[in-house]
């Protein structure tokens, strides 16, 4: 009797088993990050001045910016655009996008701002969507400088889409810039 149960119980095992393959190959994380169009949304959590003025940015706790950004090719280094918002011009200083880890520090541009806006990204992806915390420090020749944190999220529609043209710096990059 004890043998008979504990082979229904093997038996069951591997049939809940054999469900959680398919499920586990569903659910892989892609190497690097995918290609396609991605519908990004951000949400400001924190802003404050670091030099006791106003920032130099508009922005306040809860504003939210959606938009669409065209990852051209799977890769390591996707449009610095996903995660800077509108407005700004990114490169990347150093980045890990791979397996399923979201960790970059950019170094952009803003028209208007004299000086750098530096953008440290912290977060994950996996084949259809991704997460991220993206936190900004101002280094300005003018007053008005600045730390924002913000939360954005993208949502991947797979296939081909048409990339914004690049600029130069960002072609050597390998990215595209959208918004």
């Amino acid at each position: 009797m004890r043998k008979v149960a504990m082979a229904a119980a093997m038996c069951l095992g591997l049939v809940g088993c054999s469900g959680g393959e398919s499920e586990k190959k569903a659910d892989a994380v892609p190497d690097a990050f995918p290609a396609g169009t991605w519908q990004v949304g951000s949400e400001v959590t924190a802003i404050r001045s670091t030099d006791k003025t106003d920032p130099a940015v508009k922005a306040a706790v809860g504003d939210k910016e959606n938009g669409s950004v065209c990852v051209d090719k799977a890769g390591e280094k996707p449009a610095p655009a996903l995660f800077a918002g509108a407005g700004n011009e990114c490169t990347y200083k150093s980045s890990y996008i791979k397996g399923g880890t979201l960790n970059a520090q950019l170094e952009c541009r803003r028209e208007g701002l004299q000086g750098m806006v530096m953008m440290s990204v912290s977060g994950s992806y996996t084949a259809k969507d991704f997460t991220a915390t993206v936190d900004t420090t101002s280094y300005l020749s003018q007053r008005g400088n600045f730390q924002m944190s913000r939360k954005v999220h993208g949502t991947l529609t797979p296939g081909a889409c048409t990339p914004a043209p690049a600029d130069d710096d960002e072609a050597e990059d390998g990215n595209a810039s959208g918004g």
